[in-house]
């Protein structure tokens, strides 16, 4: 370790050094984190060269990475800081796939989302620098060619304020990027280590052929005069001293009055006073400077004093603080400044939920300080907005006056959960248009949408016209239960399918049915409505999957490339498993229970977009994909139920014992099928349709003038019920038989 380490060291135990400084890894000797903040790191998996020549003269020797071997950090939430910079100087050796010589990463299950940083010498040959953002995939920001057998400097870093990621190569910024939400943390969902000299979330991949050498990681975004300090002098004696140290951006409490505000100035450095000689706002006539600090010590705070005049202005505020000093890299610095002015302000509840209710009120208290709040416009937008309406409230008074907004809602004889967008147009001079979302209900009369029993066939036996056709053959078998009749079996190459309609592809849904795997291989599905837009572009629709890790999965599409998945659980070969899945729009979460119980629930935005949002494909029981050719299920099912709501845990238990017919009441018209002579003599055996768990009177006629009641308590035993009458007299010519509902 190099002296000027050691110096660091015994400074930062009396709390006088440079605070940004989180680790610095100077691989002269070892992985010891020389800062002494104890994130030292362990060689593994391999061999970890030390003692190599290093990129220059300040740096001591190097590290070289020959093989799997690597350097592992344990996870520590100082390591993936809000705003950072890592800086290091590496020395490729070839440029084949992706190579990373620094990764602190979280790839939530294997791509549901991604948090953390990343430097790749990728597979284009290029410098990248990747963040999570909490989303599935990867930002990136290509900073230009490798150059193979070549020292190069690297600095990434990130700034939480302005969002944005800069990379420099060599001292000199390469690239740059200002979007929303491009970083999200490693820590943020699970805890990986940090890696030097491979990638992935363990470490055990992409690993990185060549030499690295004097890494550091800080807490802010260092400028580039520093980060250029850094590269000639190296991380021990790269820093300067003294250091002005303040947020690139300071955000104001500003109340509409004229005011007296403090900008706090903080030195860095380690053994030289800063002093700050000019502070000037130009061209500003709100803002002014109306006193500097004193001489500010090492490690020491004190105040630039700056005046507000909102000189009867309202809204957004900003101005340009340029600060001259003897920082010996920065010796000017502009910090921005900026605050808000709200008066009139509005405040309401961003939901009014009227439940089962044809009207509501909403409160709007306007918290401005002085100016009274005027309502210009209401306005309900979305697909549900006619069910709405409401009228302008008066003028709100300043200092915490409120009106009650009234809302009527007509379910112009529908049924099912309804929501809308109020948008509040007002003079709130941050937020003109607030945006309320509205709910009503009505309870869902008639929920079946379509139910197949799978007795014999793909007949809907709901009466709502969603009949099957089978592609393949499909051999009839006994059902789950005594409630749901009989079942079909399929091979693994047939299916059932059902043209496509809106109706099959609700904004709420629930879907019950019996399922008896008899494998684990591959992707099986026993039910699917999708839409896999052009292979990727766009995904809609729900499945579920008995999936290539042996567990049920229910994926949706979201209308984004990827499927959503809930996974609930291992799938049992070779035996009955009761299977629900339901979505609900208003609270947007997915639910799937197996065997009646709630087995995995998620709720997140955006989690569900129905199959027909833009291509129409068919439904198809045993098989998946958009045209059913693909991912077939081998097993068989029984009692398949689409409901056009999310069902509670209580109904979905209810229809595992009952079958979908016994919770509806929704079975097939009460027929007798068959009449035939038997078992034995003087016998006659009848055959009807049926409700499961329903009980009926069967009577017989000899002349169609005089009913005798055979049985009052005849249960039913499933969609189809069989009755033998054994007291039939000797000689009877001709015999009439009828059946009602008890």
């Amino acid at each position: 370790m190099k002296a000027l380490s050691k110096f660091l060291i015994s400074c930062l135990s009396l709390g006088s050094c440079h605070a940004e400084l989180v680790a610095h890894w100077p691989l002269d000797t070892d992985a010891v984190d020389a800062t002494g903040n104890g994130h030292d790191g362990a060689v593994v998996d391999g061999n970890v060269n030390f003692g190599e020549s290093g990129a220059n003269a300040n740096t001591g020797s190097a590290a070289s990475f020959p093989d799997t071997g690597h350097i592992d950090i344990p996870f520590d939430e100082a390591l993936n800081p809000s705003s950072f910079t890592v800086a290091l100087w590496a020395n490729a050796a070839s440029s084949g796939g992706f190579a990373s010589p620094i990764t602190s990463r979280d790839d939530v299950g294997g791509g549901a989302s991604t948090h953390g940083f990343i430097i790749y010498n990728d597979n284009g040959g290029n410098w990248n620098f990747w963040t999570g953002d909490g989303n599935p995939g990867w930002d990136n920001l290509n900073a230009g060619p490798v150059s193979i057998g070549t020292w190069t400097h690297l600095a990434i870093s990130y700034d939480a304020v302005t969002e944005t990621k800069n990379f420099y190569v060599n001292g000199v910024l390469a690239a740059t990027d200002t979007a929303a939400d491009q970083y999200s943390p490693n820590g943020t969902v699970e805890m990986e280590a940090l890696h030097i000299g491979s990638g992935q979330d363990d470490g055990a991949n992409f690993y990185f052929d060549g030499q690295i050498d004097d890494i550091g990681v800080w807490d802010e975004a260092l400028d580039e005069a520093v980060i250029q300090s850094i590269m000639d002098n190296g991380i021990s004696s790269g820093l300067p001293d003294p250091a002005l140290s303040s947020p690139n951006s300071i955000d104001l409490d500003l109340n509409g009055s004229v005011q007296s505000l403090e900008i706090p100035i903080t030195n860095r450095g380690q053994s030289q006073s800063l002093n700050i000689s000019a502070a000037t706002f130009s061209e500003n006539a709100n803002f002014s400077v109306s006193g500097l600090p004193g001489s500010i010590a090492p490690g020491g705070t004190d105040n630039i004093n700056i005046s507000f005049d909102p000189k009867g202005g309202n809204g957004e505020f900003s101005a340009d603080l340029e600060i001259t000093s003897d920082d010996s890299l920065n010796p000017v610095r502009t910090i921005t400044v900026r605050g808000t002015i709200k008066d009139p302000m509005l405040v309401s509840d961003l939901t009014l939920d009227l439940g089962n209710s044809s009207s509501g009120s909403l409160s709007i208290t306007n918290n401005g300080a002085s100016r009274a709040l005027n309502i210009n416009n209401l306005e309900f937008t979305g697909p549900d907005a006619d069910h709405f309406n409401s009228n302008l409230p008066a003028i709100i008074a300043a200092g915490g006056g409120s009106e009650t907004l009234e809302v009527t809602f007509d379910s112009l004889g529908q049924d099912g959960t309804f929501t809308a967008t109020l948008e509040i147009s007002s003079d709130d001079p941050l937020v003109p248009v607030t945006s309320i979302t509205v709910i009503a209900s009505v309870p869902v009369a008639n929920p079946l949408v379509a139910w197949w029993p799978l007795d014999a066939d793909g007949t809907d036996a709901s009466g709502n016209g969603f009949d099957g056709t089978i592609v393949g053959s499909l051999a009839p078998a006994a059902g789950a239960n005594a409630a749901t009749g009989g079942s079909l079996t399929f091979d693994g190459g047939s299916r059932i399918d059902v043209p496509f309609d809106q109706d099959l592809n609700p904004d709420n849904f629930t879907i019950t049915m019996w399922a008896n795997a008899s494998s684990t291989s591959g992707f099986a599905s026993p039910i699917t409505s999708r839409d896999d837009v052009n292979a990727g572009v766009s995904t809609h629709g729900f499945i579920i999957y008995n999936d290539n890790g042996g567990n049920w999965n229910f994926w949706t599409g979201d209308g984004n490339p990827g499927w959503d998945t809930l996974p609930a659980g291992p799938v049992s070969i070779g035996t009955w498993t009761h299977l629900a899945i339901s979505y609900d729009s208003v609270t947007e979460t997915k639910s799937f229970y197996i065997d009646g119980v709630l087995a995995a629930t998620d709720t997140a935005a955006n989690q569900y977009s129905p199959n027909g949002t833009v291509e129409t494909e068919g439904l198809h029981l045993g098989a998946g994909a958009d045209d059913g050719n693909s991912f077939w299920f081998t097993g068989t099912l029984d009692d398949v139920g689409l409901f056009r709501t999310a069902l509670s845990e209580e109904d979905i238990s209810t229809i595992m014992m009952s079958g979908v017919g016994g919770f509806t009441g929704a079975a097939k018209s009460l027929v007798i099928t068959n009449l035939e002579s038997g078992p034995g003599d003087g016998q006659v055996t009848i055959t009807f349709d049926s409700t499961s768990n329903a009980t009926y009177i069967v009577e017989r006629s000899t002349d169609l003038l005089t009913w005798e009641e055979l049985n009052d308590n005849v249960s039913s035993a499933g969609e189809v019920t069989t009755f033998t009458d054994i007291s039939l007299p000797s000689g009877t010519a001709k015999v009439f038989y009828r059946v009602t509902r008890f």
